[in-house]
C-alpha cells in the first residue's frame, strides 16, 4: 500500500452476486458507501491489523501533514498520535505503513532540496503513537541513493525495502534494518538482490511472509523484462529469486499481499493484467483474469483475497470497476485509487481522496 501516480483503478474479484434482473448478461454493481473521516482527512494508505483498519491520512492546511487513524470493528475512529522530528517529517506523505498487534513501522516522504529529491523519513511506534526516527542524511540520501519501496514487519524485526547504487551497474535491491536508533543498510553483494550486467533487478513492492520478506518487481535479463519475486528465509537474510511463470514477452509484478503463507502478486504481462498466487511453495498464474489493459508504469494496489480469488481495483477511465471471471461496476468510488484493504467481510478502497467500504460475501 503506498501513494504513487496511477492512471487506472483495477479490481479482480470473484462474482459476489448474480446478474441483474433486467439484463441477465449485465453484472450487478458492487455498492460502496463513504466512510466519513474527521477534520477533512484524506486517506493515503490502508493497513489491516486483525479486526481493525489503520488509515494513513494527510491533513491539508495543518502544520502536521501526516496523520494516522484507527477504525475499530464497531466503526469507531480513533486518532493515533503522530510525532514528527523535523520539517520534512511534518510535511511527509505516507508511502507505506506496516503493523501487527504491537508494532507500527512506516515510511514517509517529501520532495525537497535543490534537486527536488524525496527526503525520506522512517517512523515507528505502536497503536498509542508513532514517532519519526531522525536519521543522518546519508542513511536514505546522498550519493548512490535510490528509493524506499515498503516498510515490512517480520518475526525477526522490522525492515525497510528500497534500492541503492551498485558499484558496477544500476541499483541493487537494498534492505535497511534497525540498530538502536538508526537504520543500517545490509550488503546486497553476493545475494540474489545484487545487480549484475546479466541481471538487473527492479523492486516495486514488498511485504512480510512467514519469518521473512517477499519483494515483487521485475528482472531484465537476456534482453527480456520478466516479472519476478525475491524471498528471504528469515528477516533480511537468505534470498532466493523466482521468475514468475507464464510471463509472455514482457511483464512486471507491481503489488503484493500475503496472508499467512499464501501470497498474491498483481502485475501485467504483455500490457494486460496478470495475477499470480503462491501456494505450497509454488507460484502459478491465476487463470481466467479478464483482458484488462495495464500500463507499464501503472502502480496497482495490493491484491485483496475474496472467496479464494485475488482482487485488484482500477478506474477504467470512466468509472471504477471490479473484474474477475466477469467485470462489475462499483457504485461510489471515483478517481485515483491509493490503497485497498479487507477487514473481515468489509472491503475498503481509498479513491479520489475519500474512503469507501462495501460488504462482501463471506
Amino acid at each position: 500500500m503506498r501513494m504513487r501516480p496511477a492512471r487506472f483503478l483495477l479490481a479482480a474479484l470473484l462474482v459476489l452476486a448474480g446478474c441483474g434482473a433486467d439484463d441477465p448478461g449485465e453484472p450487478t454493481a458492487v455498492r460502496f458507501t463513504e466512510v466519513e473521516l474527521p477534520g477533512g482527512a484524506k486517506p493515503v494508505v490502508l493497513t489491516q491489523v486483525g479486526d481493525t483498519l489503520l488509515i494513513g491520512v494527510r491533513h491539508d492546511g495543518r502544520p502536521v501533514v501526516p496523520g494516522l487513524l484507527r477504525r475499530d470493528p464497531d466503526g469507531t475512529l480513533a486518532e493515533i498520535a503522530v510525532d514528527p522530528a523535523g520539517m520534512y517529517g511534518q510535511q511527509a506523505f505516507w508511502y507505506s505503513i506496516a503493523a501487527d498487534g504491537q508494532r507500527i513501522v512506516a515510511i514517509g516522504g517529501k520532495t525537497g532540496g535543490a534537486h527536488g529529491n524525496v527526503r525520506w523519513s522512517a517512523w515507528s511506534g505502536s497503536r498509542t503513537g508513532v514517532a519519526e526516527q531522525p536519521q543522518p542524511f546519508s542513511t536514505f540520501g546522498g550519493y548512490g541513493a535510490g528509493d524506499l519501496i515498503d516498510a515490512v514487519l517480520t518475526p525477526e524485526g522490522p525492515a525497510l525495502v528500497g534500492t541503492w547504487q551498485n558499484p558496477a551497474v544500476g541499483l541493487d535491491i537494498m534492505i535497511w534494518e534497525p540498530e538502536g536508533r538508526y537504520w543500517v543498510r545490509r550488503p546486497s553483494a553476493g545475494t540474489a538482490l545484487e545487480n549484475t550486467r546479466e541481471s538487473l533487478k527492479f523492486p516495486l513492492a514488498a511485504t512480510g511472509v512467514d519469518k521473512g520478506i517477499l519483494i515483487a518487481g521485475w528482472e531484465l535479463a537476456d534482453g527480456r523484462q520478466r516479472p519476478a519475486v525475491w524471498r528471504s528465509e528469515s528477516g533480511g537474510t537468505g534470498w532466493d529469486l523466482t521468475r514468475l511463470p507464464d510471463s509472455g514477452r514482457a511483464g512486471a509484478a507491481s503489488a503484493v499481499r500475503c496472508t499467512d503463507s499464501t501470497c498474491t502478486v498483481a502485475g501485467w504481462v504483455d500490457g494486460e493484467l496478470a495475477l499470480w498466487r503462491l501456494r505450497d511453495a509454488t507460484w502459478t498464474r491465476v487463470p481466467d483474469v479478464p483482458a484488462v489493459e495495464v500500463a507499464q508504469d501503472e502502480d496497482l494496489a495490493p491484491p485483496v483475497d475474496v472467496e479464494g480469488r485475488p482482487t485488484e481495483i482500477l478506474d477504467d477511465g470512466s468509472h471504477v470497476v471490479l473484474a474477475g471471471a466477469t467485470t462489475r461496476p462499483a457504485e461510489g468510488p471515483t478517481g485515483e485509487v491509493t490503497a485497498t484493504a479487507r477487514v473481515g467481510r468489509t472491503l475498503y478502497v481509498a479513491a479520489g481522496d475519500r474512503l469507501w467500504q462495501a460488504e462482501i460475501a463471506p
